[in-house]
């Protein structure tokens, strides 16, 4: 994470292993960023260390990678069982395949997605991605508040 130090130079204010991952089910999400509503000023807080939510704060934005595990797993956290199938959420997220092979539902249509290939997903639009293939599949994304 860049910033200002306390002198108010330009620097590099972390770096390391991410502080929030959350393991729910076929999915385990690495929370890199959260922000909240604009504007937004550099600081050092770091948002994503506070309480999990599928969703950015009102107005605000999170940047992270999800990791599918291959078919269906139990839900390891019943806290999080509310995107264990298809889901819809009130965020415009733009999302990249990094790893493996992911398959995008959205109705009655199925898109089979590798590395390199990106989805718009609307607000409000119900969806589910799944691993469908026998490896872990990584896809990262910017989930925007429309809210």
């Amino acid at each position: 994470m860049t910033g200002y130090d306390e002198t108010g130079a330009p620097a590099v204010l972390w770096r390391g292993e991410p502080p929030t991952v959350i393991h729910a089910g076929r999915y385990t999400t690495t929370e890199l960023w959260v922000s909240g509503r604009a504007p937004i000023v550099p600081t050092g807080t770091d948002n994503s260390t506070g309480e999990w939510a599928l969703e950015p704060p009102p107005g605000g934005a999170c940047f992270r990678i999800v990791e599918i595990a291959p078919g269906s797993a139990e839900v390891l956290e019943p806290d999080h069982a509310e995107f264990q199938g298809a889901h819809a959420t009130q965020t415009l997220d733009y999302v990249m395949i990094v790893r493996g092979e992911v398959t995008l539902v959205v109705g009655e249509s199925e898109i089979l997605l590798r590395p390199g290939d990106s989805v718009v997903q609307q607000p409000g639009v119900p969806h589910d991605w799944q691993n469908r293939s026998g490896e872990n599949a990584v896809m990262v994304g910017v989930l925007l508040s429309a809210r």
